[in-house]
């Protein structure tokens, strides 16, 4: 199977991976404890064949066993608390483990927190062989094993001592093509089989390829207007909730093409409790106008938004979104204008609060909303992740509470009474969820798309 890629992987260390090449590899070398169900990407057994936990602060795991790494090293409670305490020592992962019997262990959280299993089933908290952490070469107990790292076309093979049904496949390899264009013609042309680097702008082109099978989903994204609270006067939540009546979303969507949901709240409709969908987003310049004269905005006043020059995965045209931002925020009287940046530049300025509004998205790794609120609104991630510098101790406390409760409908009624309370704040206004698109030859059978847009292929075959 040859996977077409526009990049080569950043890293290959199973615990740094970040960017979605590396991960694809690490996902198809390594396991994890539990891994998402296909079709509803809650976890199930993976190298864990069970799991307790009293309190949401200490979990037990039961290791399945006669599993080996592609090393010889064999699976054991041991080996797991060595990759936990690299997570610690390395990365500051807030557990510590303990083996506790030859196949069980013990992971005790620095807090409670009821979202650890789909933590646990990201790529990055794959089980590495002891004899090889830190080495920044993915050696675990997954289907297949790196064959080379050598300059040129990365390569994986079936790795026969795998514990689980042995790959169709012998080979996966992935190919990076110089640009997108170039992409598309080598998935036609037959020089790879499949890709996740798909465009939205060629989608279009491949549903008219005989050759080719699109598939589309929405993604586990948001792209947003980041609105900073400690500039005047987007500090008062009168004039934030104007702001979200003014940009009319559905007009974005259609501008790209129709590749995109339009966001009713900051959760994605695959999330979680995809019922949590929040209301106060729906298009009034009219209202905005009114918002804006009670709040003692005076027309004419100055508002700044920053985007980043370069296409992220989530938001393919940046510049066409934000001038068409700047004109809905024109059209409800604010002096609006676009400030041009690049990537590393938007990321600094946003980060320290140097901005009034900028267009931003955020790609969760789990279907929890807990993935997307804390990172988004809780104080602690203020200046990091949190842009808007949105400070609430209600939020904060409400957030708290969720991650610790183990009931998930006790759950999923606290993020509610979160989702009220972004409503009636709005200190950042949502605006769409982008599609992802996988694009593969019609011979290709059995893969497996999981929630985040990676593939799997041990699994998959080529039909002759």
């Amino acid at each position: 199977m040859v996977v077409a890629t526009l990049a080569d992987p950043l890293a290959l260390d199973p615990h740094r991976v970040t960017d979605f090449v590396g991960q694809e590899v690490v996902a198809n070398v390594c396991d994890t404890l539990v891994r998402p169900r296909p079709g509803s990407g809650r976890p199930e057994p993976a190298l864990a064949s069970a799991w307790a936990t009293p309190d949401q602060r200490v979990w037990t795991f039961t290791l399945r066993g006669g599993v080996l790494f592609q090393d010889g090293a064999a699976l054991d409670a041991e080996a797991v608390v060595a990759n936990f305490e690299y997570l610690r020592r390395e990365l500051r992962f807030p557990a510590r483990g303990r083996a506790v019997g030859p196949l069980v262990f013990e992971l005790a959280l620095e807090r409670p927190d009821a979202t650890l299993l789909a933590t646990l089933a990201q790529p990055r908290f794959s089980i590495e062989s002891p004899r090889q952490l830190g080495g920044g070469s993915p050696v675990c107990t997954g289907p297949f094993r790196l064959e080379s790292k050598r300059p040129g076309p990365l390569e994986l093979r079936r790795w026969d001592g795998y514990w689980g049904e042995p790959p169709r496949l012998s080979a996966v390899r992935f190919l990076r093509f110089p640009d997108a264009d170039a992409l598309v013609r080598g998935l036609a042309a037959g020089e790879a089989d499949v890709s996740s680097g798909i465009a939205p702008r060629q989608a279009a082109a491949l549903h008219q390829q005989p050759s080719l099978l699109l598939d589309s989903q929405t993604g586990l994204n948001l792209v947003y207007l980041a609105l900073n609270l400690e500039r005047p006067p987007l500090g008062e939540s009168r004039v934030r909730r104007a702001i979200a009546r003014a940009v009319d979303r559905v007009s974005l969507v259609r501008l790209l093409g129709g590749h995109a949901a339009v966001a009713q709240g900051p959760l994605p409709p695959s999330v979680l409790g995809r019922d949590l969908q929040g209301r106060g987003l729906a298009l009034d310049p009219q209202a905005a106008r009114q918002m804006l004269a009670a709040a003692g905005v005076r027309p004419g006043t100055p508002l700044v938004v920053s985007v980043s020059r370069q296409p992220r995965p989530y938001l393919s045209e940046p510049l066409r979104v934000a001038a068409r931002v700047r004109d809905d925020l024109v059209a409800v009287g604010f002096a609006a204008t676009v400030r041009e940046l690049d990537w590393n530049d938007q990321v600094a300025l946003t980060s320290r609060g140097d901005y009034d509004a900028a267009l931003l998205g955020w790609h969760a790794d789990t279907l929890e909303p807990d993935d997307f609120l804390s990172a988004l609104l809780e104080s602690d991630a203020v200046g990091t992740t949190n842009r808007s510098r949105f400070r609430s101790p209600e939020m904060d406390a409400l957030l708290a509470r969720a991650r610790g409760q183990p009931d998930t409908a006790a759950r999923l009624a606290l993020y509610r009474q979160a989702l009220q309370l972004f409503q009636r704040d709005m200190p950042f206004v949502p605006l769409f969820h982008a599609s992802v698109f996988t694009a593969h030859r019609r011979e290709v059978q059995g893969l497996v798309i999981g929630p985040t847009g990676i593939l799997r292929f041990d699994k998959a075959w080529k039909q002759r």
